[in-house]
């Protein structure tokens, strides 16, 4: 659910352009029977001047249908009837061959079609709405590099936004909080019990502000009207959505690498203390190494020594000792020669998962979205007119980067337990693990 915290005040302000008249426009349009939109679409498509006769040409449709769409068109100014002949207005006709897309069974809210939506206000205005630079070379791309480049970028913004009116805010938290982030119109209208007119205002406000907008979608002889967060936003919670991790059902099943948490840090104990009474031959056992790594041991001709510091680590709590192995800055993953940077990162990513429990390790990776290269940066990506959120692909090093953080990292210390179910792969964020990583 998206969480709104009134910070950042909006400052777009509808009455910078004319606004009324593209509400009765929109009114009009929420009132569209199929033939309507047929009409308007040979409309769009014809000359300035054109007669009943060629229009109703290619239409599938009665007269008295192809009057009663015309009259309709006639209030807002779209043509002029005198007598056979019809005047289509150059400028309305501008308007709605912009809006008729919304009726596209393949419409979508996307960053071109935004971008006909700010071509409606006055160029002059929008550095003050949207708080950009008035010396930008594209209005559009300091927009979407201020507010929508990363999707973290995104959920700030959508976070910050501050409309005045906790109404609109309620409206977005109906949208987003919908299984497939769509909401019926008729279903808001009527919730809250709005006017047609002061929710068309609502939907201005929240379109020019890069929330959501309406498309419609045809079912027998008329549209149903929906509310769609903005295609490439969309796309990117879809993604969030499918890759969700469903827990292992039967854990009687799963095979624990251990079944005590800190099983390492406790193994890492009981080898350090018997290098008091018995100096024990350095090895090539993970504890020995961490030891030597952590500097609570060395090696000193073979045999492994305690250092100063033994006696301290050993005194601390369980939770304490795996701290310090796990801040130290000397230790590293073993089984690769990985960066820190790289480390640090790729164990952010079991956040999504900290309280799923048991998980498959396959199905947690496609879920991870951490940033280890270029290519597995989430960005906004302009590739011709389309835009979309890149989603990450990742090496095959860098999975096995991804797996040794799970399974060595974050097991040595005891922030995950690992094991195999069914013959693959599984671990569970410990409570330790929560603890540690819960924002």
């Amino acid at each position: 659910m998206l969480e709104l915290s009134p910070l950042r005040k909006n400052k777009v302000n509808l009455a910078d352009y004319n606004y009324q008249q593209d509400i009765e426009n929109r009114i009009l349009m929420s009132d569209f029977s199929t033939t309507d939109v047929e009409v308007l679409e040979e409309i769009l498509y014809s000359s300035l001047k054109t007669t009943l006769k060629k229009l109703g040409r290619n239409l599938e449709c009665t007269e008295d249908q192809l009057l009663n769409s015309l009259n309709s068109f006639s209030k807002c100014g779209l043509v002029q009837i005198e007598g056979e002949i019809i005047y289509v207005d150059k400028e309305l006709r501008k308007y709605f061959e912009f809006q008729i897309s919304r009726f596209d069974p393949h419409f979508k809210v996307d960053m071109e079609f935004m971008q006909g939506v700010l071509r409606k206000v006055p160029i002059h205005t929008l550095p003050t709405w949207y708080a950009i630079p008035r010396s930008s070379n594209n209005i559009f791309e300091s927009i979407v590099e201020k507010y929508l480049f990363t999707p973290q970028l995104y959920q700030r913004y959508l976070s910050e936004l501050n409309f005045g009116n906790p109404l609109i805010n309620s409206i977005i938290e109906d949208l987003f909080s919908t299984p497939d982030f769509t909401i019926s119109t008729s279903d808001i209208i009527s919730k809250y019990n709005l006017k047609r007119k002061d929710f068309e205002e609502i939907l201005l406000i929240l379109e020019f502000n890069f929330v959501c907008s309406l498309c419609y979608k045809k079912e027998g002889d008329h549209w149903l009207e929906f509310i769609v967060p903005l295609h490439e936003w969309h796309e990117y919670l879809l993604f969030i959505q499918s890759t969700e991790v469903s827990p292992i059902e039967d854990e009687s099943s799963i095979q624990q690498t251990s079944t005590s948490v800190f099983a390492f840090i406790e193994e890492m104990t009981e080898v350090l203390a018997k290098t008091k009474s018995d100096l024990t031959p350095v090895s090539d056992s993970p504890f020995v190494k961490k030891l030597i790594l952590a500097q609570l041991a060395q090696d000193v001709d073979g045999k492994l020594h305690p250092t100063d510091i033994a006696c301290r680590w050993m005194d601390m709590s369980l939770e304490d000792r795996a701290l310090y192995l796990y801040r130290n800055p000397h230790n590293h993953i073993l089984s690769m020669d990985a960066g820190d940077r790289a480390v640090r990162e790729a164990e952010k990513s079991i956040k999504r998962v900290l309280n799923k429990g048991w998980i498959y390790f396959d199905d947690f990776l496609k879920g991870v979205m951490v940033p280890l290269s270029e290519k597995s940066v989430i960005t906004l990506m302009h590739v011709g007119k389309q835009w979309k959120y890149s989603l990450p692909i990742y090496s095959e090093e860098e999975k096995v980067l991804i797996k040794a953080t799970i399974f060595e990292w974050l097991y040595e210390p005891g922030m995950v337990i690992t094991g195999t179910c069914e013959g693959k792969d599984c671990f569970a964020v410990t409570h330790f693990g929560r603890f540690y990583f819960q924002d």
